[in-house]
């Protein structure tokens, strides 16, 4: 190549992305090269990657068309992140945005990869459909988004996958549990958190075989996670030859579950189980009592596993059950990540939520992937360049890799998650692990 054609490819390239700095830019070598003088022409490598003579001498358009993230030199390696930090679980939200930044800080602290920073674009998914819709137009719209943590809700999640599989951006949610959010039709649908199918049965199980209980009720909120789980509950608990006396639905938001649960009473269950957040959750067990529900079990899921629910239910939560989707705890770094936390943020992780580990995860996996796949296009004065499509096969290729929850794996439809459930039971006002996972 002449001095001429590579400076004609150097001005595209900056002007292109539009760079203020162009001419620094420009002369800026890659991490692992001997810096040239500007007015010298490179030398030839003596030995290329595989294709990059493909990639040298395309413009930044091109390069974008042909399906790659182009980075400047200086320019931060860009995750996206959909969280819920508004709408009905806004402390579990924010615990997860926490915990993003956290890993992008750990990140960084290593030096980030290849001279590259690495940048988290926070954006609120609010736990909702539409929000995730609106917040993947943003990031299908910005081509220096890489790949996506989150989103935290199913609703939320599916609102964003559509749209991410049509610009080919990889996510994976730390938290999304619906068995259609991992699907053969995705291939950029990815997550740590694991299937709520696995947790509706566990849970039956666990109710039907261990608390011999062999008659419940069921109540779900109106959100797509509450009636999901919910039904998976019911068709589990039936299947092991359990009754199902009611299969009831309240809004998110109420206050006054004392009509659906005067109905409920009529046939006496022996367990209540609801699928939903931890607020009304705690009112359904306060109100339980005031309708002759009294002596009847109450068990609900992750949602209520938090302080939230203590508060609200009081000392009634006594003996009331809880499950969580939970991983197998690397207990050093947990210690390393909790103190951390607690100096970045002032709070104990787990006064905000349970997901700060899984969206830590959640941003190392997308990492991890990103950095077995990006190359230098030493022809294009030291960008770095990482192609989608093969981003997408790393995510799903990740084997072995350790994170905060566990050991992560990825399978052919983008489930990565370690560990399995667990049963909490409420003694003296705190939660005590009585079965799953984990439990010695």
């Amino acid at each position: 190549m002449t001095r001429k054609s590579f400076l004609t490819i150097g001005l595209l390239i900056c002007a292109a992305l539009v760079l203020g700095a162009c001419s620094s830019a420009a002369t800026e070598a890659p991490p692992t090269a001997v810096p040239a003088p500007a007015t010298d022409v490179p030398p030839e490598p003596t030995e290329e990657p595989a294709d990059m003579g493909l990639l040298m001498g395309m413009s930044v358009e091109e390069l974008m068309e042909a399906g790659y993230v182009v980075i400047a030199p200086g320019d931060p390696i860009r995750l996206g992140a959909s969280v819920a930090l508004t709408g009905p679980i806004p402390d579990p939200g924010r615990d997860i945005a926490n915990g993003n930044e956290i890993a992008i800080d750990d990140l960084n602290a290593d030096g980030g990869y290849m001279g590259h920073a690495w940048e988290l674009v926070l954006e609120d998914g609010a736990c909702d459909g539409d929000a995730g819709k609106v917040v993947g137009n943003k990031f299908a719209a910005d081509p220096s988004i890489v790949a996506v943590a989150g989103g935290t809700c199913t609703g939320e999640t599916l609102g964003l996958a559509p749209i991410l599989e049509a610009a080919s951006i990889p996510f994976v949610s730390p938290s999304a549990t619906k068995p259609s959010i991992t699907t053969p039709d995705c291939s950029v649908c990815n997550r740590v958190a694991l299937s709520e199918k696995l947790q509706g049965e566990f849970d039956a199980a666990y109710v039907y075989n261990t608390l011999a209980i062999t008659k419940v009720a069921v109540m779900y909120d109106n959100g797509d996670y509450g009636l999901g789980l919910a039904g998976l509950f019911r068709d589990a608990f039936e299947a092991l030859g359990g009754t199902v006396t009611d299969f009831s639905g309240v809004q998110v938001g109420d206050t006054d579950f004392r009509a659906a649960l005067t109905l409920i009473a009529v046939n006496a269950p022996e367990l209540i189980f609801f699928g939903g957040n931890a607020l009304e959750a705690g009112l359904i067990v306060v109100q339980m009592n005031e309708v002759g529900l009294g002596d009847a079990v109450f068990m609900s899921d992750d949602r209520a596993f938090l302080q939230q629910y203590l508060d609200t239910a009081g000392d009634l939560a006594e003996g009331t059950y809880i499950s969580f989707v939970a991983g197998d705890e690397v207990a050093e770094a947990n210690e390393i990540f909790d103190a951390k936390y607690l100096e970045k943020f002032g709070v104990s992780p787990d006064d905000l939520g349970t997901l700060h580990g899984k969206a830590y995860d959640a941003v190392n996996l997308l990492a991890d992937a990103i950095m077995r796949v990006a190359v230098m296009d030493e022809g294009g004065e030291g960008y770095m360049l990482i192609e989608r499509e093969a981003l997408i096969k790393a995510i799903r290729e990740t084997s072995g890799l350790v994170g905060l929850a566990g050991i992560m794996t990825c399978t052919a439809i983008g489930d990565c998650g370690a560990g399995g459930i667990q049963i909490f039971q409420v003694q003296d006002g705190a939660f005590v692990q009585v079965s799953g996972f984990g439990l010695e």
